[in-house]
C-alpha cells in the first residue's frame, strides 16, 4: 500500500484513519475457506482510509488490508484517481463509477491484489471487470475471487494457476454477459493499429478490457523476467490534438492507474514467446464483456463503415475518406443513440429494419475540431451490434442526407423529406 501511495499518487494522499474490524467480502470468504482455524486470525480487516493530501482535503477512498496473507496484503481497494488524471485533459478515465463501498462513497475504478492461494492475476482482472460491470448495471452481482475461481474450476483454490482467455470468456458468460475474445491471428488478421483501435473502441464505450502482456516489457515492473500476465484497461490518454496515444490500466499484481503509450504497450502486449525469441508477428489477445445481446465486434463493424463511406463517394454524396476524419466509436443502446443524435432519418431506418437493442455508433469529426461531442461531430455511422439486422447507416449533418442499407439495397434519405431514394 505504501508503494501505491508513493509511486502512483506521489504522496499526494495520506492516511486519514485506520479502522479495525471492517467487513471485506473477499477476505470474509478467504477466511472461511482457509484462515478460520489459524490462531489470532479474525474474520475482519483493517481498513485504511485516505485523504486527498497531507494537510486536509476530501476523502480519497480506502484500502482494506488482510490480517493474514500468502501473497498480498491489499484486498478490496476504492481510491480516487491520481490528481494528474483528474486535472489534465490528456487523461480520459472511461471506467470510473460512483461506488457505495461498505457505506463510503468513492468515485473510482475498483482495484484488488488477489490472495495467491485463491487467485492469480487473471482472477483479479475478472474481479475488477465484474465490479465495473455491476456498477454499469450489466450484471446483477459481482463475485469474490474464491467464487470466481469456483466458477472457473469447480473449487475455490487457484493452486497458483492462471486461466486461458477462453476460460475467462466462459466466466463472463456465466455471469450473464457475452464475452468477445479478440486476437490478431484470427481472420480478418488485425494490424497493430487495428488492435489499438479495437481496444480504444471498447474503452470509449466504458467497458473494461483484459489484455495479456509480458512482464519483462511492462515499464512499471521491476522484474526483468519473462512472464505472461493480465492487466485491465480502464481509460486512455490523448495527444495535443485529442487523438488517443496510449491507455490507462489497473495492474492487479502491481499498481492501479498506470498509463502507457501505444508503442510501449505493443512491446509488452503479446503471449509468451518460445525460447524468448521475438516472432515476426507477436500474438496479441484481449477479452471484453459486452451486453448479452451484442455479437458483432468492432473489427466487423469498422470495415462496413469503410464500405458505405466508399459507396457515398462513388455516388458523389461525400468526398470524405476515413483518412480525412477522426472517428470516435462507441457501443451503446439503440434508443439512447437515437435520442442523442436526434436524427429522424436514423429513426426511420431503425423502424424499417428489424428492431435492435444495441448499436455501434462512430462519431465523425474533422481533424481540426478540438472539442469532440455530438454537437461538434460532422456526422455518424451506425451499425446494428446484435447482428439481428443489416442496418448500416451513414449520416453527414452538413447535407442532412443519409445512406442506409437494408438487406441488399442502399437508400438515400433526408431529414426534412418523407421520401427515400433507392440507389442500389
Amino acid at each position: 500500500m505504501q508503494q501505491i501511495v508513493h509511486q502512483v499518487y506521489k504522496d499526494k494522499i495520506a492516511c486519514k484513519k485506520i479502522v479495525n474490524g471492517a467487513l471485506d467480502l473477499n477476505w470474509a470468504e478467504e477466511f472461511q475457506l482457509f484462515y478460520n482455524s489459524q490462531p489470532k486470525s479474525a474474520p475482519y480487516v483493517k481498513r485504511v482510509r485516505f485523504k486527498k493530501n497531507k494537510t486536509g482535503g476530501k476523502d480519497a477512498g480506502f484500502s482494506d488490508v488482510r490480517p493474514r496473507s500468502d501473497g498480498s496484503e491489499v484486498s478490496e481497494t476504492y481510491l480516487i484517481p491520481p490528481i494528474k488524471m483528474e486535472n489534465e485533459k490528456k487523461f480520459d478515465l472511461k471506467c470510473l463509477g460512483t461506488y457505495d463501498a461498505y457505506g463510503q462513497i468513492v468515485k473510482c475504478a475498483p482495484y484488488i491484489m488477489p490472495e495467491s492461494i485463491f487467485g492469480m492475476c487473471i482472477h483479479g482482472s475478472i474481479w475488477i471487470c465484474l465490479k465495473i460491470l455491476e456498477n454499469l448495471g450489466m450484471i446483477e452481482k459481482s463475485h469474490p475471487i474464491p467464487s470466481i475461481e469456483t466458477l472457473a474450476r469447480g473449487k475455490p483454490y487457484a493452486d497458483k494457476q492462471g486461466l486461458l482467455f477462453t476460460q475467462t470468456s466462459r466466466i463472463f458468460r456465466m455471469c450473464k454477459t457475452n464475452a468477445l475474445y479478440i486476437d490478431n491471428e484470427v481472420k480478418p488478421r488485425l494490424t497493430d493499429d487495428q488492435m489499438a483501435l479495437e481496444l480504444y473502441a471498447y474503452i470509449e464505450s466504458r467497458l473494461p478490457v483484459i489484455l495479456g502482456v509480458d512482464t519483462k516489457y511492462v515499464p512499471w515492473w521491476s522484474s526483468q523476467e519473462y512472464g505472461y500476465h493480465s492487466i485491465v484497461a480502464i481509460g486512455h490518454t490523448m495527444d495535443d490534438n485529442g487523438k488517443p496515444d496510449g491507455f490507462i490500466f489497473h495492474d492487479e499484481s502491481s499498481f492501479p492507474y498506470q498509463d502507457i503509450k501505444i508503442d510501449a504497450l505493443m512491446d509488452a502486449w503479446h503471449t509468451a514467446w518460445k525460447g524468448n525469441k521475438k516472432p515476426k508477428k507477436p500474438k496479441r489477445e484481449m477479452i471484453v464483456a459486452v451486453p448479452p445481446e451484442v455479437s458483432l465486434p468492432f473489427n466487423k463493424a469498422h470495415p462496413q463503415f469503410e464500405q458505405i463511406l466508399e459507396l457515398s463517394r462513388n455516388y458523389g454524396y461525400s468526398h470524405d475518406s476515413s483518412n480525412d476524419l477522426l472517428v470516435k466509436p462507441i457501443l451503446k443502446g439503440a434508443f439512447e443513440t437515437f435520442m442523442e443524435t436526434k436524427s429522424e432519418s436514423l429513426y426511420k431506418a431503425m423502424v424499417e429494419t428489424k428492431p435492435t437493442k444495441y448499436v455501434w455508433i462512430f462519431y465523425l469529426y474533422d481533424k481540426e475540431v478540438n472539442e469532440r461531442n455530438v454537437e461538434t461531430s460532422k456526422g455518424f455511422f451506425v451499425r446494428d451490434a446484435t447482428a439481428e439486422s443489416e442496418l448500416r447507416f451513414l449520416y453527414f449533418k452538413d447535407t442532412k442526407q443519409a445512406l442506409y442499407q437494408k438487406e441488399d439495397h442502399v437508400y438515400l434519405v433526408r431529414d426534412d423529406r418523407k421520401r427515400k431514394k433507392k440507389l442500389i
